[in-house]
């Protein structure tokens, strides 16, 4: 039986409608709000009956997701002009594990995932994580409250995903919600 190591919860904020909604968003009153995400995923369409594009992508550092996400982005940039824009931000439930080697591992999963789905990500798709992961994403809306839906959630991404390195294989999928009354 392979040990699962690393064991993370991604707490994904959104969706923004535009990258100025996204730059006025405060996460907390001591800091711009933006510094402790460290994950990020968008998707655009031309018209509202075309396929959304996706694009998932990381920002190492905790000075702000904005310094990476923003007009000058290699892969947003290209959907500046796009009506229909929805961006999510990420960042690790507990913040010691925001390292830049759990961050890549991240990034890794998701990507190997979702290769599919992420048509606008070129590196990482024929990579798997160098060992056994297991992720948790949680979703809130922009007013910081859980979302109890799945409803403009990113239409990809399941709420567990799991990599299995012994066996070579990654479980996913969507997690109910049971009341507690």
């Amino acid at each position: 039986m392979d040990t699962i190591n690393k064991t993370f919860t991604i707490q994904w904020v959104g969706p923004f409608h535009s990258l100025e909604e996204l730059n006025n968003y405060k996460w907390d009153d001591e800091t711009n709000g933006l510094d402790c995400f460290n994950v990020y995923c968008f998707e655009a369409r031309y018209r509202s009956n075309s396929r959304w594009r996706s694009y998932l992508g990381i920002h190492q550092k905790n000075d702000g997701i904005d310094r990476r996400l923003n007009q000058r982005h290699e892969h947003f940039k290209k959907f500046l002009n796009y009506p229909e824009k929805n961006i999510w931000i990420g960042a690790f439930g507990n913040e010691k594990d925001q390292t830049p080697e759990n961050i890549d591992i991240v990034e890794t999963l998701f990507i190997s995932t979702y290769k599919d789905e992420l048509k606008e990500n070129i590196m990482k798709k024929k990579s798997l994580p160098y060992e056994s992961i297991c992720v948790i994403n949680l979703w809130y809306n922009i007013d910081e409250k859980v979302r109890h839906n799945r409803r403009n959630t990113i239409s990809f991404m399941d709420d567990a995903i799991v990599y299995d390195e012994e066996n070579g294989r990654i479980l996913h999928g969507r997690l109910s919600e049971i009341p507690l009354k």
